[in-house]
Parts: C-alpha cells; structure tokens; sequence
C-alpha cells in the first residue's frame, strides 16, 4: 500500500512544482488554467502508468495498444506548452520507475534552469514587431502613407492590401519596427495617419502578444 501511495503523492507534489513554474514563466494571453491542472495530472497519470506496467512487457503492450484508440484534439499553439507536457511526462515516468532521485533532482533543476532562462529573457529580441492595419479610401496616394512611416517607422514591410469587390474603401497591413518603441512615438504616427484626408482608421497591435490564445 505504501509502496503505491508514496510515488502517487510525490508525483503530484512534483506536478505542482511543474505547473507553478510554468504559471509564473508563462506569458502572453494563452494562460489556460485547465493546462496548468493538467500538468499536475499528466505527472500522477504517467506515474500510474508506469507502476502499472512495472517489469511486464505484456502489460506496455497491452497499455500502447489502449491509449492508441485516444484522440487528442485539444491543439498547442504555444510550443512551450509542449515541452511543459513532456517535462511532465518525462518526472511522471521517472517517479512510476521509482527513480525518485532522478525524478526529484531533474524536476528541480530543470525548473530552476528554466527560470533563469526566462529572467534573462532569453531569445527575445531587441526589436519588437508592430502590424499597423489601415483602412483608407482607395484615393490615398501611397507616398502620403510611405511618407508619414518612414517619419517613425525603422523598417516597413507591406503585409497585404485587401480591396473588398465594389467597395470604396481598401485595407493595408504593414509590419514596422519603430524607430523609438515608445507610446509617445506610436501615438504621433497614428495621429499623423489618421490626419491623411481619406483615412478611415488606423490599428496598430503588437505582434509579439499573443492574441489567439
């Protein structure tokens, strides 16, 4: 009884050392608290699996072909989500082996690490991405857009032009890189965008948020 109830609860206590490191490193809008659940209960289950399978290879092969009837359909948009779901996976199979040092070593290293990664901000870059969408009258000369971007903008790069069939207005999407990443700077070009006879609106977002979570 021991001997099951012990790499239950240690699971589950490294499950929540999973999730929390996740929950505070994580970011953008995609923060889904049935994921961060979820990284605790991927710990236990695998745990369970594999004392369930144990030294019996009848057993792997009869769980492999049970689980292959599952669909997953729930997609990961983040591929940090991914690699939370195999750090789960991999401390879960560690602690159902009973390898509880490996298990408790790598889950904390692996966390702290990670940690240290985010604090540094590692692999950002500098520079961050805008999407300026215009919708404008189709009259609107092209230089009097390309003259009020190349007043703020570093570099501008035409996304797409959509021109609805019949319609007297058309939409343009630019990605830009501002040349001071300030809201003051910002705020001057939407005004000067908006100040074109002609413009209907101006949107600017910022891409590195994630908006499709």
């Amino acid at each position: 009884m021991i001997s099951i109830v012990i790499p239950i609860l240690l699971a589950f206590t490294l499950g929540l050392f999973i999730a929390t490191t996740y929950h505070f490193t994580k970011k953008g809008f995609s923060h889904s608290q049935a994921f961060i659940k979820n990284l605790v209960l991927l710990t236990v289950i695998t745990a369970v699996v594999m004392l369930i399978i144990g030294n019996n290879i009848a057993r792997a092969f009869s769980l492999v072909g049970a689980l292959s009837i599952i669909r997953f359909r729930t997609p990961l948009k983040d591929p940090l989500d991914i690699g939370f779901v195999f750090y789960s996976l991999a401390i879960g199979m560690a602690i159902g082996t009973r390898s509880y040092e490996i298990g408790v070593i790598a889950c904390l290293l692996i966390s702290v690490l990670f940690y240290f990664t985010y604090k540094l901000n590692f692999g950002a870059t500098a520079k961050i991405d805008y999407l300026i969408k215009l919708v404008k009258r189709q009259d609107i000369a092209a230089a009097d857009v390309e003259a009020v971007l190349n007043k703020y903008v570093e570099e501008t790069n035409l996304v797409n032009m959509v021109k609805p069939a019949g319609a007297q207005e058309m939409e343009a999407t630019y990605m830009v890189l501002f040349k001071k990443n300030t809201p003051e700077n910002r705020e001057a070009c939407v005004n000067e965008l908006s100040a074109i006879p002609g413009m209907i609106r101006v949107i600017v977002v910022n891409k590195s948020i994630d908006i499709n979570g």
